[in-house]
């Protein structure tokens, strides 16, 4: 995962301004991924013998390919298949797994490496919540002592989210969690312990994390920031309440900020209505906007770059089955041959993703190998058997790599801070000194583009950073990128002073 935390931490190539629907920026219209083979392209293995060439030789600039360009086998056959066969058979071969093209205008409004951030379950009632469970394999019982279990649709309509929650005193204002990318259960820890809340808590599980199966989708971090409002919403009705708390790690930071950006949407704007006057804390945050990736280096930007243009590859690849899958819908004499070719492109598509996010999941197993406080090491040891677990499903690492690209188009502007500032939103951000994802630099985008001077070398642990209102507040903690995990007595003091 560290070559991924890197990229996320110190920004994204530059890319064309967002257009805006319906008042709300959006993000270019490629969506693209991290892969940490691209820097070796010799050393790629032959996933296409097909297509006559090395996956990571096939030109990745080039024009979207064509529909020639699929494996030869896909010659027309010399007789034709049974329309009953036909349907059969195209109904038993997986439909591609790229996202859906984002939705526009009217639809936009109502339908509204190595860092953080399911595969399968019934679908939890939104009016009968699901037993309690932990969120993660081999966790200890503590963590779902007090939580229940829900669901919601999402706003696109292409998952059900999954959520927990737990109760806490009445009249307090709820607090919503959400987490990293890759390892998304930033709060575990926190979770754990024996303290009663001190307000009702609800933690999201974003698409493609479990219990929340990944559902084919172009712009991850639109659906996510769509969920995270629709969350907030739930929250301040099931509770009660007039305003909402956010506390987000690591990727969850960025969600937050698409979510300022689609306030033209109505259910985003009753949520960021919700969050009005109240606290958000960002953990180990970063931003993008453009230029911002300059700061990091050459060597990033031509990572942006070659991440950007393989996932557009793998997007034309399947935009181009799917016209062949349309053509074996109403051709009976090429549907023997299209429906092999389909298939044989179904299994090295879930080759690339395993081999595009492997050095990810391996970088961050690498991480989670150095044992915890021993209060909390049985939690580090249930995140390695669900990364082991999740790693080998195509859904999470396509999740993964969709979301590591939305990291880099996103363009949070100065008008977006404004916004936040409009709101009277009190934004506690929380820098560790020993962040290993997110140096200095990567903290300074975001909090200058909040208003708050940062100096240019890191201040020591203990300075506190404010923009001129003081509403907006940087500290700097002792820790790491996995200090909420690994500092929770410190974290809890600081949420619930």
């Amino acid at each position: 995962m560290k070559l991924l935390a890197v990229c996320l931490a110190l920004g994204a190539v530059p890319s064309s301004r967002a257009a805006v629907v319906d008042g709300a920026p959006r993000l270019s219209a490629v969506p693209s991924g991290m892969i940490s083979a691209l820097a070796a392209p010799a050393a790629a293995p032959a996933l296409f013998p097909a297509l006559g060439a090395p996956l990571f030789s096939v030109p990745l600039a080039a024009p979207a390919p064509s529909a020639a360009a699929l494996p030869a086998a896909l010659a027309p056959a010399a007789a034709p298949l049974p329309s009953a066969a036909r349907a059969a058979a195209l109904a038993a071969v997986p439909a591609p797994q790229s996202g859906p093209a984002r939705p526009t205008g009217e639809q936009a409004a109502l339908a509204a490496s190595r860092m953080w951030d399911g595969f399968g379950g019934a679908r939890a009632s939104d009016a009968a919540p699901e037993a309690p469970e932990p969120s993660a394999a081999g966790l200890p019982a503590a963590l779902s002592e007090g939580w229940s279990r829900g669901s919601f649709s999402s706003a696109d309509g292409g998952a059900d989210v999954a959520y927990k929650h737990r109760p806490g005193p009445a009249g307090a204002i709820p607090r919503v969690y959400a987490g990293g990318l890759a390892l998304n259960e930033s709060f575990d820890p926190l979770f754990a312990r024996s303290a009663a809340p001190a307000r009702s808590e609800y933690f999201v599980w974003m698409r493609g994390h479990p219990p929340t199966a990944w559902t084919p989708t172009a712009a991850p971090i639109d659906a996510d920031a769509r969920d995270l409002a629709r969350m907030i919403v739930r929250a301040a009705r099931d509770s009660g309440a007039s305003k909402v708390e956010l506390a987000l790690h690591s990727f969850g930071t960025l969600v937050f900020q698409r979510l300022v950006q689609l306030r033209a949407e109505p259910e985003a704007a009753e949520a960021l209505r919700l969050l009005s006057g109240s606290r958000v804390v960002l953990l180990n945050a970063t931003t993008h906007y453009e230029g911002s990736e300059k700061r990091a280096g050459r060597e990033f930007e031509q990572m942006g770059t070659a991440t950007k243009q393989f996932v557009g590859w793998l997007d034309s690849m399947d935009a181009s089955a799917a016209a062949w899958r349309s053509a074996a819908e109403i051709n009976p004499f090429l549907a023997p041959s299209i429906l092999a070719g389909l298939s044989a492109w179904q299994v090295q598509r879930e080759q690339i993703l395993a081999l595009a996010s492997k050095g990810a999941a391996d970088m961050m197993r690498a991480d989670l190998q150095a044992p915890w406080a021993a209060e909390i090491d049985a939690i580090r040891r249930g995140f390695l058997a669900a990364l082991a677990r999740d790693s080998q499903n195509p859904g999470w690492q396509e999740s993964l790599l969709r979301r590591s690209s939305d990291m880099f188009r996103l363009e949070f502007t100065k008008a977006d801070a404004a916004l936040i500032r409009r709101l009277k939103i009190h934004l506690d951000l929380i820098h560790a000194s020993g962040d290993q994802l997110l140096n200095w630099e990567s903290a300074r985008t975001l909090f200058e583009r909040l208003g708050i001077a940062a100096p240019d070398k890191a201040p020591a642990a203990g300075t506190v950073l404010s923009d001129a209102t003081g509403r907006f507040r940087a500290s700097i903690v002792d820790g790491d990128h996995y200090y909420p995990l690994k500092r929770r007595d410190d974290l809890a003091r600081r949420l619930d002073p």
